[in-house]
């Protein structure tokens, strides 16, 4: 039988086995980072479609009180606070999106580091490994399903951009509503 290695003989095969997950780990910090910056960006955006929603709601009121028999105006009014509306109801689902995505990215480092722990301590302890491999998989999986979130978000980035232009181009020619 063979005899252990003494701790100062094993530590070199700790730090190799622990370091493993460190390039998944690091990938995954780097696209929190990004996702960080996105869900700042869309959480400004949703407070600009906020402070637009108040002025186009003064703009509406004023209409209806100073000038009531102008349709066109109000109607017009109506259908910008409608597509307002209707924009931050999907960035709003966008920015859970996203926030989700960081859910299971950081969530993925945190299995991964607890995978790392685990790898260090089989090379003492035989049976972490399985400990190591059950962390090592559930964040594999944790990190497709960060993956798919940010594909979801990323097919509806346009959707509040092309809703917005069709507005403007019904709005500034009537005619090709039609079309």
């Amino acid at each position: 039988m063979q005899s252990p290695l003494p701790f100062a003989e094993q530590w070199p095969r700790i730090v190799s086995a622990s370091l493993a997950p460190v390039v998944v780990i690091s990938a995954c910090a780097l696209m929190a980072l990004a996702f960080y910056n996105r869900l700042a960006s869309i959480v400004s955006r949703l407070r600009g479609f906020q402070r637009e929603r108040l002025a186009q709601q003064e703009q509406v009121h004023r209409i209806e009180r100073i000038e009531p028999l102008d349709d066109y105006a109000l109607g017009r009014g109506r259908r910008v606070l409608e597509n307002l509306a209707e924009q931050t109801r999907r960035t709003l689902r966008r920015a859970r999106m996203i926030r989700l995505t960081l859910i299971c990215l950081l969530g993925t480092i945190g299995l991964l580091v607890l995978s790392s722990i685990f790898n260090g301590l089989s090379v003492v302890w035989p049976q972490a490994i399985v400990g190591a491999a059950i962390l090592f998989l559930a964040g594999m999986v944790l990190l497709l399903l960060g993956i798919a979130c940010a594909l979801a978000e990323l097919m509806s980035a346009l959707d509040v951009v092309e809703s917005e232009t069709r507005l403007v181009t019904n709005l500034a020619h009537p005619v090709e509503r039609r079309s």
